[in-house]
């Protein structure tokens, strides 16, 4: 069962009111806690997220979600590497769900939740890709212009190693976010520069800090 006001645990993280405000408005609670409701089923079964991710999905979870939406432009498709069980990915698209949101995922177990809960919350702007990355064709197959998409990940390899992952994926590749704790590594692509970033406070769980590097213009 969700909290009285799920939503409020971003604002008291230290992310900004008005996104949130627009986010209760639109009725993303309802889709978390469907969302939410459907990974505790199906972890029963699956190994889908860790115990305590189960128990409290709307602390970390729910809130590292937010940071990325918060930061990376709604307007762009997002790109979820290593989606696993939605997180960030699903996440936005309950809190954006007009957003084009491509969730990949290599794990055929974890694919079938992500499309599962996508079409139960009529997400129909997601799109899950089995495969690893970086996908050939990912952009031609879903309209993904030049420079067009921004690339996320949680925890799909060592924060440092993200970066250049990331930017395999090629042209496509406009934005590259970085999901932080409390180890910080230097961004080392001279192809990308600093954009929006926010910095939030999970309490126990410490201080984190998501960062968006953009493709400079005058870069090859």
């Amino acid at each position: 069962m969700s909290p009285p006001d799920p939503l409020d645990r971003i604002e008291r993280a230290g992310l900004p009111g008005e996104s949130v405000e627009r986010w209760r408005a639109e009725g993303a609670a309802a889709r978390l806690e469907a969302f939410f409701e459907a990974r505790r089923a199906w972890g029963g079964v699956h190994n889908l997220s860790g115990p305590r991710a189960l128990d409290d999905p709307w602390g970390a979870d729910l809130i590292d979600g937010a940071a990325v939406a918060h930061i990376s432009p709604a307007a762009r498709p997002l790109i979820d590497v290593g989606a696993g069980s939605g997180v960030p990915g699903l996440v936005v698209a309950c809190l954006q769900p007009e957003r084009t949101v491509i969730l990949v995922e290599p794990i055929a177990k974890r694919t079938a939740f992500l499309r599962s809960v996508a079409g139960r919350l009529g997400l129909k702007a997601v799109r899950v890709e089995r495969g690893r990355w970086p996908v050939s064709g990912i952009g031609h197959r879903y309209g993904v212009p030049e420079r067009g998409a921004d690339v996320v990940s949680r925890a799909v390899v060592d924060p440092a190693a993200w970066p250049a992952l990331a930017e395999r994926g090629g042209p496509i590749v406009g934005g590259i976010v970085r999901m932080l704790a409390a180890r910080r590594p230097g961004m080392a692509l001279p192809d990308f520069e600093p954009g929006a970033a926010a910095d939030y406070d999970l309490g126990p769980d410490g201080l984190r800090r998501v960062e968006r590097w953009v493709h400079r213009p005058d870069a090859g």
